[in-house]
């Protein structure tokens, strides 16, 4: 028996309907979710349905033909809740990744290289490389919001929020929490929402580290200062006291 259901009553293993004439049987929930993007009319969800997660890995043009017609269909609801159904669906596709052929980079600082793969819209996908021992400083995310992929080596990747209202020109030291602190390995994921954890920062493990920043510029560009983390504020390691710097 075949039963026209939601996705959210879907069962491992069994045969629903999710729309009238289309049948899918649940092997995981990014089976059925691409199933009913496509049955919705969600243009270039069609190959997901057919590749099997256990076996099947995206390649570049893969990832770019399923996630460029997804991103414009949900790029333009820049809520929280918006932005975190925009970078999860991203970060869905974004793990079906095998390995991604670097740009050319150039360096970004002692140790740290960037460069730039072609094809993304409405995003631009970052491709960086980082020495053992190298670090991104903690800074905010003003304008864009970030799906970070690993591809090689490790990093520890530490998320801050401002406590209370967020004044990027403030010139006085104020709370922070470290809402996420990271190991990011291959395959792993670190969202950035502009609302949510959205001061990051990086440092490379004794392999060094290789990733994706998958970046989507929301709000008009400004410049974007460094966050400085000070001393603990309370006994729970997650609020520090902290100040902007700009170079």
């Amino acid at each position: 028996m075949v039963k026209e259901i939601g996705l959210e009553g879907v069962a491992l293993g069994e045969p629903a309907q999710v729309e009238r004439g289309v049948i899918v049987e649940r092997r995981s929930f990014f089976t059925v979710a691409a199933a009913a993007f496509a049955a919705a009319g969600l243009p270039g969800m069609a190959r997901a349905r057919r590749l099997d997660e256990r076996r099947d890995a995206f390649d570049y043009e893969d990832f770019l033909a399923e996630a460029v017609p997804a991103a414009k269909s949900l790029v333009a609801d820049t809520s929280i809740k918006g932005q975190d159904r925009y970078l999860f669906t991203l970060a869905a596709l974004a793990v079906r990744l095998g390995d991604v052929a670097p740009p050319q980079m150039r360096s970004n600082g002692p140790g740290k290289f960037i460069g730039a793969n072609d094809g993304g819209d409405p995003f631009v996908v970052l491709h960086w490389r980082m020495e053992a021992g190298a670090r991104i400083e903690a800074h905010p995310h003003i304008y864009g919001n970030v799906v970070t992929l690993g591809l090689e080596g490790e990093a520890l990747v530490e998320n801050y929020e401002v406590e209370g209202p967020r004044d990027w020109l403030a010139k006085q030291p104020f709370a922070v929490r470290r809402t996420v602190s990271q190991w990011l390995t291959r395959g792993g994921v670190n969202l950035v929402n502009l609302e949510r954890n959205y001061c990051h920062g990086f440092t490379a493990g004794p392999n060094g580290a290789r990733g994706l920043d998958i970046t989507t510029r929301l709000l008009p560009r400004q410049d974007s200062p460094s966050l400085i983390v000070g001393r603990a504020l309370d006994a729970t390691g997650a609020r520090f006291e902290a100040t902007w710097q700009y170079d």
